[in-house]
């Protein structure tokens, strides 16, 4: 049993788009063609990779596994290859990163714009999301590196040192709200308030019960929750709630005098980041040369 590299590469399309359609597109080919690769795999495994549905595709429970090795061989042949044009000194590849949105801010601008400096014949790619989306982009060989809240080493992931960085977290509500007073110190006058805050599970939202906790209260009453740090900011900027989140992420607001901030000596909390790869496989050279200059960084 014998699958080509773009029979491989056809079947992981249309699991990460969900339809030939969108598949094909991705992959710049027809949809017949894309598609006489998945029957043709089918074929060879006895059994469907997908279940068909009008609104598109979904994977099989032998989908899911032929999925996750697909990724794996992918990306070892990827690395493969790297290795080999590292040898002959051909200076050229990709490098992958995700990073949490406190620091697609700052550092990693600042270490992209370095790391391409040095490496102009490395592409580069970014995502940005919460620590538990990049831990399981790191896992699915989506990203290479990962650079995320400090401490969330597992058994297929490890750190590869920590940042000199860390970001100060704040209170904050437009800077025009008239229901509290804008030098409010007191913790439980804004607990009294509406919130918008980030869903549970992700690190901010992890962060901010623990500290309540601490502190022996209980969390206020929360008019929104959202997974986008991009729509906290909007519903605080249009609405009379508050919200929490880092300074890093908000220092343009507050500069712009768009949102003010407030100092509430129980929420003072400073988070330290560190860069992860997983556990198993080659590291390219790209990497260490990244995650080091990342570590260097200070803003």
């Amino acid at each position: 049993m014998t699958f080509s590299t773009r029979q491989l590469q056809a079947f992981i399309a249309v699991v990460d788009h969900g339809s030939l359609g969108r598949a094909a597109q991705a992959m710049n080919m027809m949809q017949p063609s894309l598609s006489r690769h998945i029957k043709e795999m089918e074929l060879q495994l006895g059994g469907p990779l997908f279940e068909r549905h009008s609104k598109g595709m979904a994977l099989t429970a032998s989908g899911e596994v032929m999925a996750q090795r697909t990724r794996v061989i992918l990306h070892e042949m990827e690395q493969a290859a790297e290795a080999v044009a590292e040898l002959h000194n051909l200076g050229r590849g990709g490098l992958r990163i995700g990073a949490v949105a406190a620091l697609g801010r700052l550092l990693v601008p600042r270490a992209i714009g370095r790391f391409r400096a040095e490496y102009p014949g490395i592409a580069v790619s970014f995502l940005e999301a919460p620590d538990g989306e990049l831990m399981d982009a790191l896992r699915e060989r989506k990203i290479d590196l990962m650079i995320g809240t400090a401490g969330l080493v597992e058994d297929d992931i490890i750190s590869l040192g920590q940042c000199r960085v860390a970001d100060q977290w704040a209170i904050f509500s437009r800077a025009d709200l008239s229901s509290l007073p804008a030098d409010c110190t007191d913790l439980d006058t804004c607990l009294r308030h509406s919130w918008v805050m980030l869903h549970t599970g992700g690190s901010p939202r992890t962060i901010f019960e623990d500290l309540l906790k601490r502190a022996g209260r209980s969390m206020p009453n929360l008019a929104v929750e959202t997974n986008s740090v991009g729509a906290q900011i909007g519903f605080v900027l249009n609405n009379d709630v508050l919200g929490w989140l880092p300074m890093q992420i908000l220092s343009d607001y507050v500069a712009a005098n768009i949102v003010r901030t407030y100092d509430v000596a129980e929420m003072r909390f400073a988070r330290k980041f560190e860069i992860y790869r997983r556990s198993s496989g080659f590291m390219q050279s790209a990497s260490r040369n990244f995650s080091t200059i990342a570590r260097d960084i200070i803003i």
